[in-house]
């Protein structure tokens, strides 16, 4: 798997019951990725589709973002070209940021009231340490799980996530028609946000 650690990335994620070679078929089909980066499915990294470029809007005058591996490239290298990792969790919700909340500065609210989480500095240690986190919102009274947070694009949970690697906070943002397109794929809607950080591959295969 390439080194990508501290860098930027615009994520997608689900909670589905779909197969993860059916979702993969589904992005192919629609071309938004591409050929294995090493030539092998193993690690689930494509490189992107032809149709990438219309499922994305791109901000700014010209941003550049390479597609293309150098040819040198090499597992665990660092990638500094633009990719697209594909992650299946084996338990519904896990959270993108699990045990990363440290370097998460946004405050979540509640999904329901609106109201921002109040004392989240002192939640986060539960949340940190538990992948079944549950908080009544201290506004509205209403049991929270993790899907119930609003985190405004800093983060998301899932069993599902299409990570799309090189990609600066705020710099793409999907198209309607994109979305549409993940949702017909897996019958289930997709949340985004922007991070700088790796989902901890451990909580993966956590059951």
């Amino acid at each position: 798997m390439l080194n990508t650690e501290s860098q930027y990335r615009l994520v997608f994620c689900t909670n589905s019951d779909i197969q993860l070679t059916t979702l993969l078929n589904g992005l192919n089909n629609i071309g938004f990725i591409g050929k294995t980066v090493f030539g092998s499915n193993a690690e689930q990294e494509y490189c992107v589709g032809d149709s990438f470029l219309q499922s994305l809007t791109f901000m700014g005058c010209s941003p550049y973002v390479e597609f293309e591996p150098p040819a040198q490239l090499k597992p665990d290298g660092v990638a500094d070209f633009c990719f697209i990792r594909i992650l299946a969790a084996k338990q519904s919700s896990t959270l993108y940021h699990a045990e990363q909340l440290d370097n998460l500065k946004t405050i979540p609210r509640c999904k329901h009231c609106r109201k921002v989480i109040g004392g989240w500095a002192e939640q986060a240690t539960a949340l940190n340490t538990s992948n079944h986190w549950q908080l009544n919102c201290p506004s509205c009274g209403d049991g929270l799980t993790q899907d119930d947070l609003d985190w405004r694009k800093a983060s998301g949970s899932g069993n599902l996530f299409i990570d799309i690697v090189n990609v600066y906070l705020q710099e793409a943002v999907p198209t309607d028609a994109f979305l549409q397109q993940l949702e017909m794929i897996s019958s289930s809607p997709w949340q985004y946000f922007y991070t700088k950080s790796n989902i901890k591959t451990k909580l993966l295969d956590r059951q």
